[in-house]
């Protein structure tokens, strides 16, 4: 027993060594000034786009892609890792001052921030969603970067037809949840798959779908793909609001008052929603991990959750700190966690992540469980960067209230002329070609009529990024096994995403009907 012991515990003792040595490698790697200022700067860049309406967070990220291309890969993560976290807590902004969520995962948030700023008190609401933003992602990372390469190690039991089953879970839960249909999100996410094989041929080199152009022989660029699905078909729609008719003024809360403990959150009303907001980071990890769910999930399910433990209950919904803090930091919680299938997997957890797996593919570096063996300190140089949000976060938090009100209000006139001219210079700086604008503006011409009919453009980015891993994952099980299916049936890893994915289809066939019976009656 003593013996069992003994081992058990100089297990730990490697362990926590190893950990801290690989962490401290991460710490040098990191601590340059370009990847501070990186991090820094795409917090601040993140936290402005998420703020204004009809700007997204993957607008904010595609456009950035193309500059990373010229970086160090740990300074072009840190850059978009900070647009990202910023971009969720700049969405609470304006879900205070005016109502409209800046992205989805704030409208939880602003159920009780806009009253609190009816009431007179935006400037606490927006530093009570600074401080849950900061503590949410603090609590998810400080797990994550334990949890990651444990994972890691599981991770490399998986062989091709492993990953295929794999992929194909994600493909089915992502088209379900990324749209209101499943059927019009799987045929989606197959147009994705459709896509991802224009150009050679991975096995014989030979041209697929090419027609022909010898432009098309290396396949679809990604970032004019990601830039025309995502930024180009919001344009074309403020085009439409502009010429139907005059652009609608935003009601912004007055932010000033005559109190002082409204511009500020006093240390008693912080230790009275930490509870919540450690929850919350809790809630935003778990559902964070699992691919497809994303930030306005984890968002209500911690603001549900505050509501049911809170001693106050009546005031939610009414302008409740706790609630907006729970929203807060659930929804901020989900950044860090979307990595762990990322970099453990090679599994985007969300489309952020998926733009991710890009910039990691830009620079040659490919995700997965070898990812920790092979660029150890690229890895925890992310895990770095992580908790260096935090600190960016709040810096930029000080900085952006004072000015939220006139950042929320930014015309569009102004605004979406600079974001098209972005639009063509990515896409053209990547490889210096005219063709790729042409994709650009062909994809977001394509995104716009999906979306007229109801057809998400998240399955189709998706299923792009990840049909290759796809299609390596059955062609070479296929091969190893002379053509036999049953391949994919081999091993209990295999079988029981297959099984996942049965349960998954079945299941949201099964809400579509619901919904659409209780729409009918």
């Amino acid at each position: 027993m003593m013996e069992v012991l003994s081992n058990s515990m100089a297990l730990v003792l490697d362990a926590v060594y190893t950990f801290a040595l690989n962490f401290s490698e991460g710490l040098k790697l990191f601590f340059h000034w370009q990847n501070i200022l990186a991090n820094l700067g795409g917090v601040l860049i993140g936290s402005i786009f998420g703020s204004i309406p009809g700007l997204t967070i993957i607008m904010a990220v595609a456009l950035a892609l193309p500059f990373t291309f010229q970086m160090e890969s740990l300074t072009a993560i840190s850059l978009l890792l900070g647009i990202y976290v910023g971009a969720i807590y700049g969405g609470s902004v304006s879900a205070i001052l005016i109502n409209t969520p800046g992205t989805p995962a704030a409208a939880a948030t602003a159920m009780d921030g806009y009253k609190l700023c009816q009431k007179g008190k935006a400037g606490k609401a927006l530093r009570m969603a600074n401080y849950a933003s900061c503590v949410g992602d603090l609590v998810s990372t400080s797990i994550v970067v334990i949890i990651c390469p444990i994972l890691a190690n599981v991770a490399f039991f998986f062989g091709p037809p492993e990953y295929f089953a794999l992929v194909l879970f994600s493909l089915t839960i992502i088209a379900g949840v990324s749209t209101r249909s499943v059927i019009k999100g799987l045929i989606s996410g197959a147009l994705g798959l459709l896509a991802a094989t224009v150009g050679q041929d991975p096995f014989v080199a030979t041209g697929r779908f090419t027609f022909g152009s010898f432009d098309l022989m290396s396949g679809l660029s990604f970032v004019p793909l990601l830039i025309g699905l995502f930024a180009v078909p919001e344009i074309i729609r403020q085009l439409e609001r502009k010429s139907s008719g005059p652009n609608i003024d935003f009601d912004i809360c007055e932010i000033e008052s005559t109190n002082p403990d409204d511009h500020r959150v006093t240390w008693k009303e912080f230790k009275s929603c930490f509870r919540s907001m450690t929850r919350g980071g809790i809630i935003g990890l778990i559902l964070g991990i699992i691919p497809g769910l994303g930030a306005t999930p984890s968002a209500f399910v911690s603001y549900e959750r505050a509501l049911r433990n809170s001693k106050n209950p009546e005031e939610f919904g009414e302008g409740s700190l706790e609630g907006l803090a729970a929203a807060e930091s659930g929804n901020n919680a989900v950044n860090g966690a979307t990595f762990v299938p990322l970099l453990t997997l090679g599994i985007p957890g969300d489309i952020i992540t998926a733009v991710m797996l890009g910039a990691f593919m830009m620079h040659n570096i490919t995700p997965g469980p070898l990812l920790f063996e092979e660029h150890t300190a690229l890895v925890y140089g992310i895990f770095v960067s992580l908790f260096m949000c935090d600190i960016s976060l709040r810096i930029v938090g000080m900085v952006l209230i004072p000015f939220a009100s006139k950042i929320a209000k930014i015309p569009a006139s102004i605004l979406f002329p600079i974001v098209f001219i972005l639009c063509v210079t990515g896409s053209y700086a990547i490889n210096n070609r005219l063709f790729d604008v042409g994709i650009m503006i062909s994809m977001g011409v394509f995104a716009y009529i999906m979306g007229r009919y109801g057809f998400s453009p998240i399955p189709f980015m998706i299923a792009f990024v990840l049909g290759p891993m796809f299609e390596k994952g059955m062609r070479r099980s296929l091969a190893l096994s002379d053509g036999d299916p049953k391949i994919f049936f081999s091993s209990p890893i295999a079988v029981g995403f297959i099984l996942l994915t049965v349960i998954s289809i079945v299941t949201l066939v099964r809400r579509t009907r619901k919904k659409d019976s209780s729409l009918s009656t």
